[in-house]
């Protein structure tokens, strides 16, 4: 397997994870032009991307929040915009998790949660409906 270039601790962590449960991954090999509120187009490139059939994962390390910041409003945006069959998946460490608006991912993992986060893609049935994620409750900054 050829070597994966990383540009955070948690992406390599994400990346080590995938690779230890067999995994096939890419990392930044897809672009999405994402419609802002403000009319203008925002790039959004995801760290990870794998495939399960037609579904794609895509998985973005989140490792700060920024009440109505960019990276958490792309992220609604962008869900917003395109298919089901892309599954946003989002990890974090907890005190950003809490924060997460629901709005702003598909899936939401902690970043001490990797295993569970590579199982549950690895397992989704390629032919299969994309399995239902219970959201957590928002946190409101401050609590």
């Amino acid at each position: 397997m050829a070597a994966h270039r990383a540009k955070t601790k948690l992406e390599a962590a994400i990346c080590k994870e995938m690779n230890r449960q067999h995994l096939e991954h890419a990392h930044r090999v897809l672009t999405y032009r994402v419609r802002m509120k403000s009319g203008k187009t925002a790039a959004f490139q995801p760290a990870i991307v794998a495939h399960r059939g037609p579904i794609l994962f895509l998985v973005e390390p989140c490792l700060s929040y920024v009440a109505g910041g960019g990276a958490v409003q792309r992220h609604a945006r962008f869900l917003e915009q395109h298919s089901a069959e892309l599954v946003l998946v989002l990890v974090a460490p907890k005190s950003v998790a809490d924060r997460l608006r629901a709005e702003s991912y598909d899936e939401l993992y902690e970043d001490k949660e990797l295993g569970k986060l590579v199982s549950r893609i690895r397992t989704q049935d390629p032919r299969g409906a994309v399995r239902q994620f219970e959201k957590r409750k928002h946190v409101k900054a401050g609590s």
